[in-house]
């Protein structure tokens, strides 16, 4: 680890000569004007604003733009925030950006200005409308001022010429042009502060391990941001190219999959493991993903496939997305599976919270099991071994608060969807349906069948009991907002909603003369009937299992 300083102005020339870059791990530029207007000030008024921590990766790493012939080796690792501000401040474009277009948008929306009319802060001001509009020279571009002419007798000049014009236009009252040139050089002068610059040469992962303590307050980089800066650099493009691209078709089919998610998929496809730090070094190389990444994506798509067909078009349906990387690793290896025995030990998964929180010991033990199977059945039985299936559903289930009951808001979906359950406008539509055709990425809305307002206060409903899961009913987005508070007897005769839809989604069709003081009776019997309903709806799926 050696230590050295840099000049404001070498720091954004390194970022935009493309001395200095970026690894594929770094997040994106996420400060808001208002922080580059901070950094500017502190500048001015000589305050510290930080080391930058820069990796000597010897080649390690792949950056997140190239597209000419320099492969640098030292990147920004900690100080990306500060460094593309200061490159905003300057008005220069940093190599790492990704287009000429975007960054003259990020100009637009990150002017920030020196007010040389104030004597007390704040000194320097986002650029609005009404400031912009201004025609004399009072608030006065940073980038104009810490822009660098290569003739030095021109900068100054040019600097003394905005003084003059300043002092004529009747601005800085008890100050002569001369002062003015002072304040403005003074601003000018923010070029040649330094920075202490930390350079580190360590092996990638203690790098990102670095990055996340010094970023504990901030978002924390992930596995998955180390997978990516690993495997961009073993197989130069293929992030960019592949990875990235297949995420995108993901979310185009109602898949919000997380990277840390898509990643996991691969190893436990190509690896039969999950952690990071026990995957062979060699499996990144092209050899070894190319082939283990082509057969993720055919288990996702079969994944997708099944998914539609029992109604699940979005992934907020599911109580957790870890739970869908021992799913991608069955269907890889028995494409052919039986889905309903699939579903049924995905959802008794889900019911036991298998794989919440802290998962990756559970999630290495079912890949093993899956791994040692001998056939579908022998699979689904290792991996459902570890749950008391024998316990029924009860009604009590039904009673829980639908917000954190997420298991129980996808059974009573999936039950409803199978049931060909209508929507409760006017057009009645299938869920999920627009007409005859499916819809992509349709989510749910969960409906007060009773709507909360209406109950809160009633002498005879514990507010406990409003938010039941027994109280939910399944319906698209448009009619959840109209129907709002109104009471039972009236959206059920406003919106035509007939017996039939009722009974799709278990409910009585006598539902609209039930008053408060027969609530918490109404409530415990749909939640026996939901609760029976849903022990047949599993005992259906599990077959012969």
């Amino acid at each position: 680890m050696a230590h050295t300083t840099h000049s404001i102005r070498e720091i954004v020339d390194a970022a935009v000569s493309h001395t200095w870059s970026i690894p594929e791990f770094q997040r994106g530029f996420v400060w808001k004007a208002t922080q580059v207007r901070d950094l500017a000030e502190s500048l001015w008024l000589d305050y510290p604003i930080g080391t930058l921590l820069v990796w000597n990766s010897n080649g390690q790493a792949q950056e997140k733009s190239a597209a000419d012939a320099q492969s640098p080796t030292l990147w920004v690792v900690d100080g990306q925030q500060r460094a593309t501000a200061l490159a905003i401040l300057f008005g220069r474009k940093p190599y790492w950006w990704p287009s000429s277009e975007e960054w003259d948008k990020k100009l637009r929306s990150y002017d920030i200005r020196f007010d040389i009319d104030t004597r007390e802060g704040p000194y320097f001001v986002t650029a609005s409308a009404a400031i912009r509009n201004v025609k004399e020279p009072r608030y006065i571009p940073l980038r104009d001022l810490l822009v660098l002419d290569t003739n030095k007798e021109e900068d100054q000049q040019r600097l003394q010429d905005l003084a003059k014009s300043v002092k004529q236009a009747d601005l800085c009252h008890g100050m002569d042009a001369m002062e003015v040139y002072t304040r403005l050089d003074r601003v000018r002068k923010v070029r040649d502060k330094t920075v202490v610059t930390i350079s580190i040469d360590q092996d990638l992962e203690d790098v990102v391990e670095i990055f996340s303590r010094l970023n504990g307050r901030g978002t924390r980089v992930t596995e998955a941001d180390i997978y990516l800066g690993v495997v961009a650099a073993r197989t130069p493009g293929w992030v960019k190219s592949t990875f990235l691209p297949f995420r995108d078709k993901l979310a185009e089919v109602g898949i919000d999959a997380s990277p840390n998610l898509v990643f996991r998929s691969l190893t436990a496809v190509g690896e039969k493991k999950v952690r990071f730090k026990q995957i062979s070094e060699d499996f990144w190389d092209s050899v070894k993903v190319q082939p283990a990444w082509s057969r993720t994506q055919d288990a996702w798509r079969h994944v997708i496939k099944h998914f539609r067909e029992v109604g699940i078009l979005s992934t907020s349906l599911l109580p957790t997305e870890n739970a869908l990387v021992p799913l991608i690793a069955l269907l890889d290896k028995y494409p052919q599976a039986d889905f309903e025995q699939v579903l049924y030990w995905f959802l008794q998964a889900s019911r036991f919270a298998r794989y919440s929180g802290s998962v990756t010991t559970r999630l290495d033990e079912d890949l093993r099991d899956i791994d040692e199977s001998t056939d579908i059945h022998d699979a689904l039985r290792r991996l459902l071994k570890r749950f008391p299936t024998h316990q029924a559903l009860t009604a009590e289930d039904f009673l829980k608060d639908y917000g954190d009951g997420r298991f129980g808001r996808l059974i009573l979906y999936l039950q409803v969807y199978e049931r060909g359950a209508r929507d409760w406008d006017e057009k009645a539509l299938r869920l999920g349906f627009d007409g005859i055709q499916l819809l992509d990425d349709f989510k749910p809305q969960w409906h007060h069948i009773f709507p909360k307002k209406y109950l809160q206060g009633q002498a005879n409903v514990p507010a406990d009991s409003i938010d039941a899961l027994a109280n939910i009913a399944v319906i698209g987005p448009s009619i959840n907002i109209r129907i709002s508070a109104q009471q039972p007897m009236d959206y059920v005769a406003r919106y035509a909603i007939s017996g039939d839809r009722l009974r799709e989604q278990y409910i009585d069709e006598d539902v609209a003369g039930v008053g408060p003081e027969r609530y918490i009776d109404w409530l415990n019997a749909r939640a026996e009937t939901l609760a029976a309903a849903s022990n047949t709806y599993l005992a259906g799926l599990k077959g012969d299992l």
